[in-house]
C-alpha cells in the first residue's frame, strides 16, 4: 500500500488497489491450490479476474480523471490569481509613476515660478538702479547748472564791483 501511495495514488485509492490486488492474489492462490482445474472453473475465474481488472482499470481511470480535473481547476485558479496580482501590481506601478510625474510637474512649476520671481525682482532692481542713476544725473546736472549760475553771478558781481571801483577811481582823478 505504501508503494502505491509513493507512486502518487491517494490513501483511499491505494487501499482499494491493495484490496483488489489482494483479492486477485487470493483468488489466484485458491485456483492454483488444486492440482487440476476444470476448464469451466478456469474460464469462470478468468472472467471474474477480467471483470475485477476492468473495474480496477475503470476506478484508476476515474481517479486519474478526477485528479486531472482538480489539477486543471487549481491551475486555472492560480492563473486567475496571478493575473489579478499582475493587474494590481500594474495599477500600483501606474499610480506610483503618475504620482512621480505629478511631483515632477509641481516641482517644475514651482521652479518656473521661482525663476520668474527672480526675473521680476531683477527687473525691479534694474528699474530702481536706472531711476536712481537718472536722479543722480539730474541732480548733477542741476548742481552743475547752479554752480555755473553762481559762478557767473560771482563773476558778474566782481566785474560790476571792479568796474564800479574803476569808475570811482577814474572819477576821482
Amino acid at each position: 500500500m505504501r508503494s502505491f501511495e509513493a507512486a502518487g495514488l491517494s490513501r483511499n485509492q491505494a487501499e482499494a488497489l491493495t484490496r483488489t490486488v489482494t483479492a486477485v492474489v487470493t483468488a489466484a492462490k485458491e485456483e492454483s491450490s488444486g492440482a487440476f482445474v476444470t476448464k469451466g472453473a478456469l474460464h469462470t475465474a478468468l472472467l471474474e479476474r477480467d471483470a475485477r481488472l476492468a473495474g480496477f482499470r475503470a476506478e484508476v481511470g476515474k481517479a486519474a480523471e478526477l485528479q486531472a480535473a482538480a489539477l486543471t481547476r487549481d491551475t486555472e485558479r492560480l492563473g486567475a490569481a496571478l493575473d489579478r496580482v499582475r493587474a494590481e501590481l500594474r495599477a500600483e506601478v501606474d499610480k506610483a509613476t503618475a504620482a512621480q510625474r505629478l511631483d515632477l510637474n509641481l516641482e517644475r512649476a514651482r521652479l518656473r515660478d521661482d525663476l520668474q520671481a527672480l526675473r521680476d525682482k531683477g527687473a525691479e532692481m534694474e528699474i530702481k538702479v536706472d531711476k536712481e542713476t537718472s536722479a543722480l544725473r539730474a541732480l548733477m546736472e542741476s548742481t552743475k547748472n547752479e554752480m555755473i549760475k553762481y559762478s557767473l553771478g560771482v563773476l558778474l558781481t566782481l566785474s560790476t564791483i571792479g568796474l564800479g571801483v574803476a569808475r570811482m577811481l577814474g572819477m576821482g582823478r
